[in-house]
């Protein structure tokens, strides 16, 4: 960009967290900056005539502006990296613009805070590294392999086998990790870039293992669990012109690339991929947004389709595998066998534990962590509460205690019938490790849950009971997977209990050795025998049909609205004129705001998007502008940030697009018009 000190005005995005700022601001260049300023560097620049200040990103440099008036100056560059490349910026802002969000909170998660040490080495490794020539093709666009169908530009699905593999450098990862590793590389020595986004730090672990073992070198980790340094560091190289393979957790989507040829997306549908921060982007949709914009491929793997990717496959706008993977022998326990202890386990589950523990390791997933999920009276099963506070009991290795307080209710009565006695309710995985130890004596216990995480284990042999997603890899694979709890799973009160329970299962079975047994303790009906037959598209599909009934997601967009009963009957009003957009009424949440969900097709996501972010700029122009925010944060007791305002929440109107969980939540809520029966909203 030699030409660049010809400009004289630069279109700046603010770093700020108000909605109404969200749009880009002239300044000008000022003499002592000329031929310094790029576009994506970040700036120092004056607010409300120099009175106060910001940061904020080159956007754009322009010869003129269209503002009459005169231009504020840029006050000083940050730093004379340019951080935010314009590839990034256009998915920024078209994420941003699909959820009706503001960029400046996407790039907050692409881009990580300066660490000036950090910058300073990569500076200095920069000048002294020598430049490595272009790298021959290995595989040419439009093959028909998944690398050359990537290279073309192509989305993809595909479902991988299950089974642990053993790299070179003898760990044990899941076979996955191993395929993807291998895509990866294949594009990589075609000159290419490949972002990775996975969900967990351990798939990471795993993944970036695969990675070494293949003899990938130019392999940069972007990992919310780094150190700040690390963090930025990694983020700087992403910006080199070289080839390089990106694997990160949700937020890698948004890694700037060069040469990006394609963004693999591995377990789609877990929740993980939900972005919990403002304006609430799934990586999936953040990545199809990309592959969009730039043409790179798009895959999206894992060992069992999402319902999402179903429909995207259905639609055309995907290509599904051909081949089908290679799956671990499943079976079903027999249904009228009699339970060896506890009600759960029949005996034909406990053989299989047996034979399998002559060999190896043994996996037991269960659905919940802890002793139990609750306490009732064994006599007239109302659920068991505190003597001292009233919250719900929970079961230990000795005592019953509180949930709440923590008292020991060891001399504990029913208020209703006054019976002495308890039963459990939802054994978790800790009572589940207790039976065992009756039933196994001798044999090696391992508990594996969100609180114990375990990585891998050995070929001893041992008993693993694990919540969903924290089964680790045994060397070999499990001699034997069982699955329990099958009814409790898929009687969740969520929308998504099927697909979860789909997922958990496929994914305990892939980390079963290739000649082990995976076997379902229980349950029945179409899900129970999608996952036994391996048909799991068609139950997919029958699915789908079911949600485009009802108008459920995915066959519909939803956004959820938030605020005061007046904020969100203006939104609705927004909204309403606009063709196939409907909402399920107001209903009161737990806090006293009022709350909607509305519904509307694809086609009208960028209308409804538009008018719904209309009505948030509008309130917050309206009720507090930016002088008042700087003052009610003062009288806090807090300075202002150059970051944008962060203080106490404001009363504006609130979105979130396409989040499923409100399905859930809306159950349970009191509608509106009951509720001002007793209490005025």
């Amino acid at each position: 960009m030699c030409a660049e000190g010809e400009f004289s005005v630069a279109a700046v995005l603010l770093d700020s967290r108000l909605p109404q700022l969200d749009h880009l601001f002239d300044y000008k260049i000022p003499a002592a900056l000329q031929g310094y300023i790029r576009v994506g560097q970040r700036v120092k620049v004056p607010l409300r005539g120099n009175s106060r200040s910001s940061f904020g990103w080159v956007i754009e440099l322009k010869h003129s502006s269209d503002y009459t008036g005169e231009l504020a100056a840029i006050d000083s560059l940050v730093t004379p990296i340019p951080l935010l490349i314009r590839e990034v910026w256009q998915l920024v802002r078209a994420a941003a613009d699909r959820a009706a969000g503001s960029a400046c909170d996407i790039i907050r998660l692409a881009i990580p805070t300066r660490h000036v040490r950090a910058e300073k080495q990569f500076l200095a490794e920069l000048e002294a590294a020598e430049q490595d020539p272009s790298e021959n093709a290995a595989v040419q666009p439009g093959e028909e392999t998944p690398a050359g169908l990537l290279l073309g530009g192509a989305k993809l699905a595909m479902e991988l086998s299950h089974g642990p593999v053993r790299l070179s450098s003898g760990q044990w990862v899941g076979g996955w990790s191993e395929r993807l590793s291998e895509l990866a590389g294949v594009i990589h020595q075609s000159g290419h870039s490949v972002i990775i986004s996975v969900p967990d730090y351990r798939d990471l672990e795993q993944l970036t293992a695969a990675l070494t073992a293949r003899g990938v070198t130019d392999v940069v980790r972007v990992d919310a669990k780094q150190s700040k340094s690390d963090r930025y560091l990694a983020h700087l190289k992403t910006l080199q012109e070289k080839p390089t393979v990106i694997v990160g957790n949700r937020s890698a989507v948004y890694a700037a690339a060069h040469n990006l040829a394609a963004v693999i997306v591995w377990d789609d549908s877990d929740p993980l991929f939900a972005e919990p921060l403002s304006p609430y982007v799934h990586t999936r949709d953040a990545a199809l947004l990309r592959s969009q914009l730039t043409g790179c491929g798009v895959l999206f793997a894992g060992h069992v389709r999402s319902i999402e990717m179903q429909r995207f496959i259905d639609k055309g706008l995907v290509l599904a595998q051909q081949n089908p993977p290679q799956r671990v022998t499943i079976r079903h326990a027999d249904a009228g066998a009699a339970p060896a202890f506890t009600g759960r386990i029949p005996s034909v589950a406990v053989q299989t534990i047996r034979h399998g523990l002559k060999t190896g390791p043994v996996l037991v997933q269960v659905i919940k962590p802890g002793y139990s999920s609750a306490l009732i009276c064994q006599k007239c099963r109302a659920l068991a509460g505190c003597k001292n506070c009233s919250g719900p009991l929970k079961a230990t290795a000795h005592n019953p205690e509180c949930s709440l307080c923590s008292l020991d209710n060891t001399h504990w009565q029913c208020r209703n019938c006054r019976g002495v006695k308890l039963a459990i309710v939802g054994p978790g995985s800790e009572r589940t490790a207790a039976d065992f130890k009756k039933l196994f004596p001798g044999v090696r216990i391992l508990v594996s849950d969100g609180k114990t995480p375990i990585g891998a284990i050995d070929s001893r042999p041992a008993i693993v009971v694990a919540t969903p997603g924290a089964e680790p890899i045994a060397a070999g694979g499990y001699r034997a997977t069982v699955l329990l709890d099958a009814e409790r799973m898929l009687s969740a009160p969520t929308l998504k209990a099927a697909e979860n329970t789909l997922r958990w299962w496929e994914n305990a079975a892939a980390k079963t050795a290739p000649d082990g047994l995976c076997l379902l303790a229980s349950g029945s009906g179409p899900v129970v025998q999608a996952f036994l037959t391996g048909q799991i598209s068609p139950w997919l599909q029958s699915e789908l049909q079911d949600r485009n009934a009802l108008r459920y997601p995915p066959a519909v967009r939803v956004a959820e609205l938030t605020g005061t009963k007046t904020q969100v009957a203006n939104a609705l009003a927004a909204v309403a004129e606009i063709p196939g957009v409907d909402n399920l009424g107001m209903v009161k949440t737990p806090n006293g705001e009022a709350q909607s969900l509305v519904r509307f097709g694809y086609s009208q996501g960028k209308q409804v998007a538009t008018a719904l972010r209309a009505q948030v700029v509008t309130g917050a122009a309206g009720s507090k502008g930016i002088a008042a925010q700087r003052q009610s944060k003062s009288q806090s007791g807090q300075g202002y940030s150059g970051q944008g305002y962060s203080g106490r929440r404001s009363k504006n109107l609130r979105l979130r697009f396409d989040d499923v969980t409100i399905f859930d939540d809306l159950a349970k809520a009191e509608t509106l018009e009951t509720a001002e029966e007793s209490t005025k909203l």
